[in-house]
């Protein structure tokens, strides 16, 4: 694995942002004691998923593959519910663990599966798109979509720790780039006026995922 940024995140739960490339090992390592991990993932990440669990067959964690449909169309009561049937299928107990392969609607979905399986059980989110990897997938914040609005059932359940593998971004069109910059931006106009001062240094390599500019 290559270097690797650990970013802490507080709170009464606190874990790590880990922030590189090729950082499919550490999911079990972060989560100890399980026997079984349920990765969901859209059908564009099928490959990245299989990966995944054979990275964890070989940590002898046995991998249930759950794929989900992609974007919004996922964070619907019925996929969660199909998915909790799965877990229940494979005998999932507290010591088991979820993990959320995709962009932040996957992770919203898969934190969610997590927070209500027996009222919770630990969850990785591994984030493939920026808008995900510095939004959804940080603070949380898992749910699902309904007839009367977005994300208005859901539930405030950290993770573990947060995937950020930088590799995944290598093929993000260049609009959803943007969009991800979007947020990034926003933070620093909350919280932290440096980010504005990076990207505003050099617009390009605020975007660059292969380590190759930035200031």
């Amino acid at each position: 694995m290559d270097e690797v940024t650990r970013i802490p995140v507080g709170g009464e739960r606190p874990y790590d942002v880990l922030v590189g490339r090729d950082l499919l090992d550490p999911p079990p390592r972060l989560l100890p004691g399980a026997t079984r991990v349920a990765v969901l993932h859209a059908p564009p990440l099928k490959g990245l998923a299989d990966t995944l669990g054979a990275r964890l067959r070989a940590a002898g964690v046995e991998p249930l593959l759950i794929e989900v449909p992609d974007a919004e169309a996922g964070k619907q009561l019925d996929v969660a519910a199909a998915c909790w049937d799965q877990l229940g299928e494979a005998g999932f107990t507290r010591t088991d663990a979820v993990v959320g392969v995709g962009g932040g609607a996957v992770t919203d979905l898969a934190g969610f599966v997590a927070a209500c399986w027996l009222r919770g059980v630990r969850w990785v989110p591994v984030a493939t798109s920026l808008l995900g990897m510095v939004d959804a997938a940080v603070g949380g914040k898992t749910g699902i979509n309904t007839a009367a609005g977005k994300n208005l059932v859901g539930a405030f359940h950290p993770p573990v720790g947060v995937l950020c593998d930088l590799a995944t971004l290598d093929s993000l069109p260049p609009a959803d780039r943007a969009a991800g910059m979007a947020e990034v931006v926003k933070c620093g106009f909350i919280a932290d006026p440096v980010i504005l001062d990076l990207v505003e240094r050099d617009p390009a390599a605020a975007i660059d995922t292969t380590g190759a500019g930035g200031p």
